[in-house]
């Protein structure tokens, strides 16, 4: 099967930990010597095999690397990387080992993502992922007030964590955007009216947490 990896962990010795998502699964895998695998990367998409072991955590075997072209450029694999690892702490149930069944839309979305990435600029590739994960999961703040007071927007918001939007002196925010391009962005998933510079603001909101 095939799946991405979203997180590995480092265990006893050179045995590690992965996390990773199929079309149906998010996985904890135990892999011994895994740190003597350069396939075994966060964000790497793979083909593999899981063995189960009874009580015990199942294992990752007989991995295949399936390459793709925007790793071969390292600020895109970085970006990238960051993205798969905020997708895991938000997938994650502490304390668990036991696969958990998950919509096919994480996978669908990080395989789009990742032929995204290979023409365009990974921080708007990862806006635009989200935009989509929060509408699937019915998170997608869509109105014309202010989240905090409730009042009707003006034309410069600032956007904070889940891109709730906000009058900027409501959260004390130092930047804001034009509302009417953020809430085209909301509606269209489309970020032409955004600047790099605007994109930039609303990936710093994406790192602190999905």
């Amino acid at each position: 099967m095939q799946g991405f990896i979203l997180r590995i962990t480092k265990s006893i010795k050179e045995d590690v930990i992965v996390k990773l998502i199929t079309s149906r699964h998010y996985y904890t895998l135990y892999r011994f010597y895994g740190a003597r695998h350069n396939i075994l990367y966060t964000g790497r998409n793979i083909d593999f095999e899981v063995e189960h072991q009874g009580i015990y955590m199942p294992k990752l075997r007989n991995i295949f690397h399936i390459p793709k072209k925007y790793e071969m450029d390292l600020d895109k694999v970085y970006i990238w990387q960051q993205f798969c690892t905020l997708l895991d702490n938000h997938l994650q149930e502490p304390n668990s080992h036991e696969p958990k069944e998950i919509s096919s839309f994480y996978y669908n979305m990080l395989e789009n993502g990742t032929n995204r990435l290979i023409k365009q600029d990974a921080k708007r590739v990862v806006c635009y992922m989200y935009v989509e994960l929060l509408e699937f999961e019915g998170r997608l703040y869509k109105k014309d007030t202010c989240f905090i007071c409730d009042n009707r927007l003006d034309n410069e918001i600032a956007v904070t964590r889940g891109f709730l939007i906000a009058h900027p002196t409501c959260i004390n925010s130092q930047t804001s955007l034009d509302r009417d391009c953020v809430m085209q962005f909301f509606e269209t998933k489309n970020l032409m009216n955004l600047s790099n510079e605007e994109c930039n603001i609303l990936y710093q909101v994406i790192l602190e947490g999905i």
